[in-house]
């Protein structure tokens, strides 16, 4: 669920793992570690909606604790 993630500047042009679109170079974009040397990148707009959506079914997860006995 919890992997290293990071706001980088891209030194060079990349692609977008999700929408397969090209994240120019120096274009702020977010970078998933998947290992040493695997990583995803995202673009700055997929990666608002990632976080939005995780923010959410955060909030779902701790309300479902919080209701526990």
């Amino acid at each position: 669920m919890i992997k290293s993630t990071d706001v980088e500047i891209a030194k060079a042009r990349r692609t977008c793992r999700y929408s397969k679109e090209a994240i120019p170079k120096g274009s702020v974009c977010m970078v998933v570690y998947d290992g040493p040397r695997d990583r995803s990148c995202y673009s700055k707009k997929i990666a608002l909606d990632m976080i939005q959506l995780a923010r959410k079914r955060l909030d779902v997860l701790e309300a479902e604790l919080t209701q526990g006995p």
